[in-house]
């Protein structure tokens, strides 16, 4: 009854004198809004028709207005419909009714309409042949056959909405034989074995052979042991034995190495074709012993080598101990890669370590240490230098600030936060910000930042390509609760918000695809095992969500991988990201002492390696921001005492 008092009431009450007081204002549209958003949802318009005056200024008005014409969409009321989208232009609302129209008037046969309305959705494979269907329709053929031939190399099922589409194409003499064969070449490598199957009607005689034998030598991967059944004048044969020699290289590294070195010293089949399975053997090879992988990687053609394979060749040579290997492989490295960061750092300390500190590997540790990373921060430490933090306030002025917070888009994403709905928020603001410039982008980070939206705003600066905004990009959140962390598990504040940050962005709702959960992105069988081991009260995943129990448990796992791995931060971190049983089976194979940056540059995973050298990057940043200065890597753990070398002498 005091709703619909107040309701009555602020209808029948003169605009100027609502106005006069934007609280209330803003509180009453909210009421409505909510009260209307129902009756739409249950297919009563006249709450929102009564309150549209009032509603028309609201930033999520243009919501109401969508729920309403998506229920009159089938009646086709075309000039309301482009009404809305002129005026909300490339907002999310005009995206979500585009959504719906595109569809309608492709049923409806309205190809000039759907032309006019189309924004194209690399993900939305219907609406791309709706589209390309729409272009044959209206004439533009030869467009129309080259969306429809990119759609169709695929190496993916398509939906039936594409029938007709390609149905037409097929009439007109396509695909092309070479077309087919792309898509049954990718359908292989996909491992959708059916699909190539179908489209091997596409294919003239000879392919449809050449096809024959692939799925032969998928079943049977030891084929490519016979080289007579291959022609190397043939382009389509390269592909299948360098497939068959991966899948190959699987069951039997051995076998596999041996086939292809006899492909190799007999030119049979194109250098760069054969290399496309040499990474699959060098890391079976690899499997049982790194040296044997790295000699191998060395021995092979330049054109059989890619960049990636050069630079498992430096891991592999890491892996042992000495450093003439690493020096040798570093030599595999082509020039662009050479100059990067990280081998610039591995070339200097590979001399330092070879030869003792020169005048050369100086030079290198004060061009490296003059940036803020993971390798600056080591090549700062090696030449005595402090940390270049290259922190430097955010170029953002007053006005633009102002210009963004009025953004349409913006100001909806604010009041579906307001209003509680965190995913709506999340929606608008990418898709708004997804359309800014560079310097709009950075408006908007700070505006996030400022309205305690940190992951959204450290994802603003990434795509604005600001790095330098320190205090923004490295925020301290829930600080009673990590502090208390620290205090009781005997970790460094500074290591608990590294860890956070690079699992969450500090987000403490977000949900990972593999089901990690809150600030420290904690599993739920682990929280589960840590709780009871340390007598945390848990009642199940929904507690992650919280930011204090979500810490309390996070940091006691952390301590938990301290105290399993020697108190040493770079395995228990490595061990966090990948579990404690892999990081011991990486340390059986490595020499009894490790250097602490071999160690990490080795790690097997990318993942994880990344991961190791962000959180100690970001442990050195967060306490630079809190006035302090702590080293990258603590004395103790500079060298890494390997207490399970048992296999690494075999694994040499």
């Amino acid at each position: 009854m005091r709703f619909l008092i107040l309701s009555v009431a602020l209808l029948l009450a003169p605009a100027g004198a609502i106005a006069g007081n934007g609280t209330d204002l803003l509180a009453a549209q909210r009421q409505h809004y909510r009260a209307a958003k129902a009756a739409l949802e249950r297919g009563d318009p006249q709450p929102l028709l009564r309150a549209r005056t009032l509603l028309a200024g609201y930033p999520l008005y243009p919501y109401l207005e969508l729920a309403q014409l998506r229920r009159r969409l089938p009646a086709m009321p075309q000039a309301e419909v482009e009404h809305f989208l002129e005026r909300h232009g490339n907002g999310l609302p005009a995206a979500r009714l585009r959504a719906a129209w595109l569809p309608l008037l492709a049923a409806h046969e309205r190809w000039p309409e759907f032309l006019r309305h189309y924004v194209e959705d690399p993900a939305n494979t219907e609406r791309r042949c709706d589209h390309a269907w729409a272009l044959l329709q209206t004439g533009a053929s030869v467009e129309a056959d080259r969306r429809t031939a990119q759609i169709w190399a695929t190496p993916r099922s398509l939906p039936a909405a594409c029938d007709r589409l390609f149905q037409a194409w097929y009439t007109r003499g396509n695909p092309a034989p070479a077309l087919a064969w792309q898509r049954f070449d990718a359908a292989m490598g996909a491992g959708q074995t059916g699909l190539a199957r179908y489209v091997m009607r596409f294919l003239d005689a000879p392919a449809r052979a050449d096809a024959e034998l692939f799925l032969r030598v998928a079943e049977t991967p030891a084929l490519v042991q016979q080289p007579a059944r291959f022609a190397g004048t043939n382009p389509r044969h390269a592909g299948i034995v360098a497939f068959g020699l991966s899948r190959l290289a699987a069951r039997d590294a051995d076998a596999a190495r041996e086939a292809f070195e006899q492909y190799a010293r007999a030119g049979q089949i194109d250098p760069a074709a054969l290399g496309n399975a040499a990474p699959r053997i060098a890391s079976a090879l690899a499997a049982v012993s790194p040296r044997t992988a790295m000699q191998w990687i060395m021995g092979l053609d330049a054109r059989m080598r890619s960049d990636a394979l050069g630079e498992e060749a430096v891991r592999h040579a890491l892996r042992g101990e000495g450093w003439d290997d690493v020096l040798a492989t570093l030599d595999l490295l082509p020039a662009p890669l050479a100059a990067t960061e990280r081998w610039q750092y591995w070339a200097a300390r590979s001399r330092d370590g070879a030869a003792g500190a020169g005048a050369g590997a100086q030079a290198t540790w004060a061009q490296l240490g003059a940036v803020r990373s993971y390798y600056g921060f080591l090549a700062a430490e090696r030449s005595g230098r402090p940390y270049a933090m290259q922190h430097q306030p955010l170029p953002v002025t007053d006005a633009q600030l102002r210009a963004v917070e009025r953004d349409p888009g913006i100001r909806r994403a604010r009041e579906f936060q307001l209003l509680g709905d965190e995913l709506e928020s999340r929606r608008e603001w990418l898709h708004t910000v997804g359309a800014m410039n560079p310097s709009e982008r950075l408006a908007a980070a700070r505006i996030a930042s400022d309205w305690g939206w940190h992951q959204l705003a450290i994802s603003t600066l990434i795509a604005a390509g600001e790095w330098n905004a320190l205090e923004m990009r490295f925020p301290t959140v829930y600080a009673q609760d990590f502090e208390r962390a620290a205090r009781q598990q005997r970790v460094g504040q500074d290591w608990l918000y590294a860890i956070a940050r690079q699992e969450s962005a500090l987000n403490a709702t977000v949900r990972s695809p593999a089901g990690a959960l809150g600030l420290m992105q904690v599993m739920p069988a682990t929280a589960e095992l840590t709780a009871r081991k340390a007598g945390i009260p848990y009642r199940g995943s929904t507690d992650l969500l919280d930011p204090a129990t979500n810490v309390v448990i996070g940091s006691r796992y952390m301590r938990m991988m301290l105290d399993e791995f020697q108190h040493n931060r770079i395995l228990a971190a490595a061990a966090y990201n990948a579990g404690p049983g892999r990081v011991k089976q990486w340390l059986r194979r490595l020499p009894a002492t490790v250097e602490h940056d071999r160690f990490v540059e080795a790690i097997p995973f990318r993942e994880t390696r990344q991961y190791v050298q962000n959180v100690l990057s970001f442990a050195v940043i967060y306490a630079y921001l809190d006035g302090r200065q702590v080293p990258v890597v603590q004395p103790a753990e500079q060298l890494i005492r390997n207490p399970w070398p048992l296999q690494a002498a075999n694994a040499r």
